[in-house]
């Protein structure tokens, strides 16, 4: 084995492949084959989205595992530990068996390069491979067409909704986008969107290939009560009274709606009960969306980082009530809509403690304060050679009336919550 320790692995890995992002199917199809993944003997559901595909993806693995099905989940990025993208029954996989995934990944891929992602893919396919999986869940990491998961012939596909983010990759209108998202749609097989402007680009592939695509507004929908329960109509399903997703947010009832529309879709061969379903939405682990932490005051750790999940950001602050003092914890990656992020949130910011992240994608923090004060002429605004260092000023300042807001990347919630906890 080329290294005994999981670090000594992904810092490797990183040093591979010229390019940090490389989209394409060939290379990792080809070490698939030679490890003989390419046809799963479990079920295989896809769930891509500009936002929304990790609380999916969440969903989807809590109420299959309710429901007694051996099921595992694979996502990206990580917040803390790499190990959270690969999960079996809903726990982290560990470190000896991701080295030894790792390792017969190394050996044949022979002098193949491959990017940090395929290498974390064609692991966690892998490692699934040994298991006596019923299903799997595979969560995109950018677009779909292209994405290394992708090599997998998906039972059931979901896109969650369409954006614009990480235009450079995948075109920069919502058309453009979609079509690569849906890519990941098969013919004869079941494809579910969650948004309720879905592309036409989007529904004529779906056409095209003759896959059955099931249109949140058409083919299912959803209501949501005043007291947090909601109801989930298709043409076989009438269920009221469901309580809300373990997940906060109107948004999430959205997203729960798509899962519960997958879910339909296999019945046949993955059949769930309603109980398995409540407890299922109840029993959901995802870290970084909307996370509510109390401590010296309300801290909130959100890892939106475009104009649609910063949006969702802002109108859960707004739903929340003032605080005595908001405080906005913000780093971002240079290639994101940055004036469009700020714009979504300041209304509920009160003062700004802002940084650069420890990447070279990040936004320059002399630009991100003027970017922010541009937006907003009153705007108080600090700058902080860290995100460490900008958390650390925030708590001096911050009393039991204050709220907390910890935003802008993964990045910078991981950071953040490496420090808090």
């Amino acid at each position: 084995m080329r290294f005994e320790h999981l670090q000594d692995w992904l810092d490797w890995q990183q040093t591979l492949h010229s390019e940090k992002i490389k989209l394409g199917l060939e290379r990792v199809a080809r070490v698939a084959r030679e490890l003989g993944l390419m046809r799963p003997d479990f079920r295989v559901v896809m769930v891509s989205g500009t936002n929304g595909k990790g609380s999916i993806t969440a969903i989807l693995e809590s109420i299959y595992h309710e429901a007694g099905y051996r099921v595992a989940a694979y996502t990206s990025p990580h917040l803390l530990h790499y190990n959270e993208r690969i999960r079996i029954g809903k726990k982290n996989v560990e470190d000896a068996p991701l080295c030894a995934a790792f390792d017969l990944v190394d050996q044949a891929r022979g002098d193949l390069s491959l990017s940090y992602f395929e290498f974390g893919t064609l692991a966690a396919m892998q490692i699934f491979s040994t298991l006596p999986l019923d299903v799997a869940v595979f969560e995109v990491g950018l677009g779909g067409r292209l994405d290394a998961v992708n090599i997998y012939d998906a039972d059931a596909s979901i896109v969650s909704s369409v954006g614009l983010d990480h235009v450079q990759w995948l075109g920069s209108t919502r058309e453009s986008i979609g079509l690569e998202k849906a890519g990941i749609f098969r013919t004869g097989k079941p494809a579910v969107c969650g948004d309720n402007d879905p592309p036409e680009t989007l529904l004529k592939y779906a056409r095209d290939i003759d896959s059955r695509l099931y249109l949140v507004g058409e083919d299912f929908s959803y209501r949501q009560g005043s007291d947090g329960r909601w109801a989930f109509r298709t043409e076989k399903l009438d269920w009221d009274d469901l309580p809300a997703p373990n997940l906060y947010g109107d948004v999430q009832v959205g997203n729960a709606a798509a899962a519960l529309m997958s879910i339909q879709c296999l019945d046949e061969v993955l059949p769930v009960q309603r109980e398995s379903v409540e407890r299922g939405l109840q029993d959901i682990c995802l870290s970084g969306r909307f996370q509510r932490v109390v401590g010296k005051c309300e801290m909130i750790f959100d890892v939106a980082h475009n104009l649609d999940s910063a949006k969702v950001l802002g109108k859960n602050l707004q739903e929340l009530g003032p605080a005595s003092r908001t405080y906005a914890v913000f780093a971002v990656l240079e290639d994101k809509d940055v004036e469009g992020i700020i714009g979504s949130v300041c209304e509920q910011i009160d003062e700004w403690y802002i940084s650069e992240l420890d990447s070279e994608r990040s936004l320059d923090c002399a630009d991100l304060q003027d970017r922010i004060v541009r937006l907003d002429p009153d705007a108080i605004v600090h700058t902080c050679p860290s995100v460490e260092q900008a958390w650390q000023a925030v708590e001096k300042e911050a009393c039991e009336t204050s709220r907390i807001v910890v935003f802008g990347s993964f990045l910078t919630v991981a950071e953040v919550i490496c420090l808090h906890v």
